[in-house]
């Protein structure tokens, strides 16, 4: 334990070296600390629109150019100076709901990653203008970014920075100008068959804010399977005539439109467009506007039900009788069916009219043909083709002819022997009575037989007038034959030709149809020739005298 004296002692040496220590350190000299340096600054962003003047009614593209001129205000190294001044994820957008106008945005949000000073950066937003009144209207455009607001450092210190996020509104000026605009606002059915022509209709209406004059509408086709004007001068385009059209006002316009033939049904695009004269005197096009055509199938028929008359080598009235369908989608007016004839037949009747037919109605239609003697029998492909209508008194034939194989049957001799009676007997004379029946179509007249024998069989009348003949009708024709001594008692080939007269005058002949003349027995006397009965009578003798000689 120290005693408070030596306590006291031992106190004021420690507070002598402690001053004495000072002394020695402030004798010293000592480093200086460096001083800290500061750079700040801020990006300057400014919006601005390369965009002219713009039409109501119409999308628009507004190209927004954003321009970074930074500021510093207080300056320092050169890359601390730049980064102060950069934008960094600049976000940009078109604020729609602060547009009282009806203008409608179509894009979102569009981002830059870095925008330094000095440089600029395009963004562009698609805009639809309704009904919108000439004039100059702000646009609001939001910018929202983040930068560096200083940057502190030292040698001897940590780099040290402070960001800020700024959002601020700008606004573009967006002028809509006074002109004429078109729209089309109303359109008719527009329909055509394919291989015929209609109309288009349409109405175009002036939604813009001054008149137009000398307006040239011009139409133009982008499938070449469709056409303008008639079907003998197609044309790919036409235009129409508006004297003048003001602002709120309509013009109903049509123009004739066709279908080639086999065109595949579907729409199919018009683009319009209007070269017009301003209120200034300036000629001016308006934007494309596009309507259309409703190309439906060609109309198509067809022929059921198909008989045939007479339908025969040498006949001058065969007949076909048919329903012809209409198997298309579409009305046809005055339809008529038109056969066309083939190499050596001639069509007497070719041609049936059967007024109107509505999609699915059928009507009879009937033709007669000329086939001549020199027509081969068999199966013959028959064109038929089909006229028709169309709702604007157009005539129309189909492209492709219906066919239709007819079978031609072989000749048929209009007469047949249907019964031969006679009591020629060897070596006499007698009738020889023939049954023809006429199985013609139309009443003959002037008809004449003849009879045609040959060795054992002669005649001395061999022709019998049978006068007029009604179809199905039957006569006799009567001749005398005679048959030789040595005939026997069997059936001889003979044969009878008909000469007869048509209602038309023509003389026919037919060939010969084929008889058998029946010889029989001579009445009384024995059924075998007098030589046969002589031989057997020697016979006899002969066959008497030897069995006397054996008695």
């Amino acid at each position: 334990m120290i005693d408070k004296p030596h306590a006291q002692k031992y106190v004021s040496g420690i507070t002598v070296t402690a001053l004495a220590l000072m002394v020695v350190l402030t004798a010293v000299p000592m480093p200086v600390q460096a001083a800290e340096s500061t750079v700040t600054g801020k990006p300057d962003i400014s919006v601005s629109s390369p965009n002219g003047p713009v039409e109501a009614s119409s999308t628009q593209t507004l190209t927004v150019t954003l321009s970074n001129t930074g500021t510093i205000l207080q300056g320092g190294q050169a890359s601390y100076e730049q980064e102060v001044q950069t934008a960094e994820g600049l976000q940009v957008q078109v604020l729609e709901d602060r547009i009282s106008e009806p203008i409608n945005v179509n894009t979102g949000t569009h981002t830059v990653s870095s925008l330094p000073s000095g440089t600029a950066a395009r963004s562009q937003f698609q805009l639809e203008l309704g009904q919108v009144e000439p004039g100059t209207y702000r646009i609001p455009i939001e910018v929202s970014y983040e930068h560096t607001r200083s940057v502190s450092y030292g040698p001897y210190q940590e780099t040290f920075r402070k960001t800020s996020e700024e959002n601020d509104i700008r606004y573009i000026e967006l002028t809509v100008e006074e002109k004429p605009q078109f729209k089309l606002v109303a359109e008719g059915e527009n329909n055509v068959f394919g291989g015929d022509t209609g109309q288009l209709a349409f109405t175009v209406k002036n939604t813009g804010t001054q008149t137009a004059t000398d307006a040239s509408v011009q139409l133009r086709s982008q499938s070449p399977a469709l056409y303008f004007g008639s079907q003998s001068s197609p044309q790919s385009s036409t235009s129409l005539y508006i004297p003048s059209i003001a602002p709120g006002e309509t013009r109903n316009l049509s123009a004739q439109v066709g279908a080639e033939a086999n065109t595949e049904a579907g729409h199919y695009p018009i683009e319009t467009t209007l070269a017009y004269t301003n209120e200034n005197g300036v000629t001016e096009q308006s934007d494309t506007l596009t309507t259309g055509v409703l190309v439906q199938p060609e109309r198509r028929f067809a022929l059921t039900n198909i008989q045939t008359e007479r339908f025969r080598v040498d006949e001058s009235e065969a007949t076909i009788q048919a329903e012809v369908v209409n198997t298309g989608t579409g009305n046809a007016n005055n339809v008529a069916v038109r056969l066309t004839s083939l190499p050596g037949i001639t069509a007497t009747n070719g041609e049936a009219a059967v007024g109107n037919l509505a999609p699915g109605e059928s009507k009879p239609v009937s033709f007669t043909v000329s086939i001549p003697e020199s027509a081969e029998p068999g199966t013959n492909s028959f064109p038929f083709a089909v006229e028709y209508e169309n709702p604007d008194g157009d005539l129309r034939t189909t492209t492709s002819p219906i066919r239709k194989a007819l079978e031609i049957g072989a000749e048929q001799n209009p007469f047949k022997v249907v019964n031969v009676s006679t009591d020629v007997s060897p070596g006499g004379s007698d009738t020889v009575a023939v049954r023809v029946q006429y199985q013609g179509d139309d009443p003959v007249s002037a008809t004449n037989a003849k009879l045609f024998v040959s060795d054992p069989l002669s005649t001395s009348d061999d022709g019998a007038y049978l006068g007029s003949m009604e179809p199905g009708e039957t006569k006799v024709a009567t001749f005398t034959a005679s048959a030789g001594s040595d005939a026997l008692v069997k059936d001889y080939d003979a044969s009878v030709e008909i000469r007869y007269d048509e209602q038309d005058g023509d003389t026919k002949y037919t060939d010969g149809l084929p008889i058998g003349v029946a010889i029989s027995p001579a009445s009384g006397g024995l059924p075998v020739p007098l030589p046969v009965i002589g031989a057997i009578v020697v016979v006899v003798l002969g066959a008497g005298y030897l069995l006397y000689r054996r008695r």
